[in-house]
């Protein structure tokens, strides 16, 4: 149940929704300039993300909430990190790179439709009717997405992309069903603290031959500034506004601000020249959007009669 400082967690959730949706047309922008690839914006995400929780470890524990890690979850961490870290964001960023900044925000609501077939498969989580119909909105509204879209300068491979970053979604679904031990036992910033050290050091040496093959000297200077916007606000930033918003929201209120995503993407987009997005593509979104209600409504509702 909310509690009286809700509103806290209703700014956070606008705050940190609005941040990931402007992440999209932001890293398309940079990687139209021809120099910084996908993989290596992941690769500058992800490293930036973990500097920026290491200083941020300088300070009192009293602040940031960190707590030793027991040695016996350090495997269950750096799995986590894999799977949270270095794949799900290693493949959203090399998404946005084949498709549109609007096809990989409206993609990002769909993690709780993979979530609920995770749960239903693995953890035998009761499968009504409602969330059947809003599985295959879901699904059948992405798959519209994906497959109505043709190549453009924006949008080089538009299928390929959008099938990234429902790939990206799916591990971040793994996550949220495999480890929740884990999620629920350490503070948000310890958790997020070590998984992103883990990922530096299982994803970013991957992408050394793209670090180094980059003409680092051609980078513009706003296309830097848009890497310090990335590993500032929609890593960092972000990934520690949710954990805050969750002990003040219900999960369904969390859930349902994802909508400002694709929102925040699309208005963005279209001012920066990135958008591409007709009526077609429009009522595949609604079918998404549609599905993902349902899919939370139907999951609040049974958890109210538990």
């Amino acid at each position: 149940m909310e509690n009286s400082r809700s509103w806290e967690g209703h700014i956070a959730m606008i705050v940190a929704n609005i941040l990931w949706g402007a992440m999209s047309p932001v890293a398309k922008a940079v990687m139209q300039e021809g120099v910084i690839s996908g993989i290596t914006l992941s690769a500058l995400r992800i490293f930036g993300g973990t500097l920026l929780f290491l200083l941020a470890s300088l300070l009192p524990s009293r602040i940031t909430g960190d707590i030793p890690i027991d040695r016996r979850d350090l495997w269950k961490i750096f799995i986590a990190s894999v799977i949270m870290i270095s794949a799900n964001q290693g493949l959203f960023i090399l998404g946005i790179s084949y498709t549109t900044p609007v096809d990989t925000a409206v993609m990002c609501t769909t993690t709780p439709v993979f979530t609920l077939i995770l749960s239903a498969i693995f953890i035998g989580m009761p499968m009504t009717p409602l969330k059947v119909f809003g599985v295959v909105l879901g699904i059948g509204g992405a798959l519209i997405l994906s497959f109505y879209d043709s190549v453009s300068e924006i949008a080089s491979n538009p299928l390929l992309g959008d099938a990234l970053c429902l790939g990206a979604q799916l591990c971040a679904a793994i996550y949220y069903v495999s480890f929740l031990g884990i999620i629920r036992k350490y503070p948000p910033f310890t958790l997020m603290k070590w998984m992103f050290i883990f990922s530096s050091l299982t994803w970013v040496p991957c992408t050394v031959p793209w670090l180094l093959d980059a003409d680092w000297g051609a980078v513009s200077s706003v296309s830097w500034w848009s890497v310090a916007y990335i590993a500032i606000f929609p890593t960092f930033i972000a990934y520690m506004l949710i954990p805050f918003s969750q002990k003040r929201l219900k999960p369904t209120v969390v859930s349902m601000y994802a909508y400002l995503q694709p929102v925040t993407a699309a208005i963005l987009a279209s001012l920066m020249g990135l958008a591409i997005f007709g009526l077609v593509k429009g009522m595949a979104s609604l079918l998404i959007f549609a599905g993902v209600a349902c899919v939370t409504s139907a999951t609040s509702v049974s958890r109210s009669k538990v």
